[in-house]
């Protein structure tokens, strides 16, 4: 649906912030006192505030909200800067942190008596337009933030009729995002969820929003990591964006996960590096023994040995000293004929010492395994 156009000025008092934002990712609200306090933690508010007293409120870029029963306000898109304009009228709204905006420049007081809105019949109404900005237009949420949306939005899609789409394909369409991408967010949601109501999430790390996400959505490309939590190696699907998609026979490997993705009273997690981590560990969860080994100890370098990551590491440092030794040989031929001669005596010299060392592991190699 096409959102009206139509711009009204509200005061400030009759908005109100919506408590199902995104942006509160596992944390729920329990009222608008709470909510500014997120806010003011998480969405960085301070250089609104600052660029509140520099310019004024901007009116080019008006709230979208939509009307309760009761007569308030709903705002679903511009929740932080409602929050920085509440916050600076009333600075007490945040006490009990510390985090503290700056007096509002009475030259600028008037630019936030009333705020330009939209106002839309229902919150659904706005969705494509959050959609567009914050998944990937100019005010991208984070990663857990854009998966809370996209899970409400796919339960309130429809697939275009005369196609052949499924929701997911639809879903991309509107949001402008890779199915694949969109898919395993959404499922990776839906398993946060589920660790996070059976308590194997730190509600301080929930609450403050600092657990990194990726490493869930990144995890369950794994065949290996999907059959460990009993969703099987077959690729992800759209019937999995359900609650509780782990089955009950595997929360205890759901808890493993967890713990060696975000931490849990066990220690801390196993998970440091994305790119080097996350592969060792889908390794270690494709071998019985290995995940054996790392359930039982939390062991990450052991169970990584177990599983053979050590022998594909050597074996990759073998293919490319292969063609690294190849480039060395045939680049010989371009060489200028007026190489200094400290040069070419530098080449054999590293040359022959590489050669000693291709020898001895050549020699190891055949008494270890004759």
């Amino acid at each position: 649906m096409t959102m009206s156009q139509t711009i009204d000025e509200f005061e400030p008092d009759r908005l109100e912030l919506d408590l199902e934002n995104p942006r509160f990712g596992l944390t729920d609200a329990d009222g608008e006192p709470e909510a500014l306090r997120i806010l003011a933690t998480r969405a960085n508010l301070r250089e609104l505030w600052d660029s509140i007293n520099q310019r004024g409120f901007e009116r080019y870029e008006p709230l979208v909200a939509f009307l309760r029963p009761d007569g308030k306000y709903v705002v679903v898109e511009g929740n932080r800067r409602l929050a920085a304009v509440k916050t600076m009228l009333d600075p007490t709204l945040l006490d009990g942190i510390r985090i503290t905006p700056p007096p509002l420049d009475p030259a600028i007081k008037d630019s936030v008596k009333t705020l330009p809105v939209i106002v839309v019949a229902k919150r659904e109404d706005a969705d494509d337009y959050i959609g567009f900005k914050h998944i990937n237009g100019p005010a991208t949420w984070g990663a857990l933030a854009k998966a809370k949306f996209g899970v409400k939005l796919f339960a309130t899609t429809q697939i275009e009729p005369g196609t052949s789409d499924t929701r997911i394909q639809t879903l991309s369409k509107r949001l402008g995002d890779s199915r694949q991408l969109i898919l395993r967010s959404l499922v990776a949601y839906k398993i946060f969820e589920q660790a996070k109501a059976a308590g194997m999430l730190d509600e301080d790390m929930v609450s403050d929003n600092s657990l990194d996400f990726s490493h869930l959505y990144t995890i369950i490309q794994s065949p290996a990591a999907r059959a460990y939590l009993g969703l099987t190696e077959a690729p992800l699907n759209e019937a999995l964006i359900k609650d509780d998609p782990i089955p009950a026979d595997h929360l205890d490997q759901l808890g493993h996960l967890m713990g060696w993705l975000f931490g849990s009273d066990g220690g801390a997690p196993v998970i440091k590096s994305q790119g080097t981590d996350r592969p060792k560990l889908a390794k270690i969860l494709a071998s019985r023994q290995a995940t054996e080994t790392l359930e039982q100890t939390r062991d990450f370098d052991r169970a990584a040995d177990e599983a053979g990551f050590k022998t594909d590491s050597w074996l990759n440092s073998v293919i490319q000293l292969a063609t690294l030794a190849k480039n060395v040989s045939n680049g010989v031929a371009e060489l200028p004929a007026d190489m200094h001669p400290d040069n070419v005596e530098r080449a054999q010299e590293r040359l022959t010492s590489a050669q000693r060392s291709v020898v001895a592991a050549q020699s190891q190699l055949k008494s270890l395994f004759p």
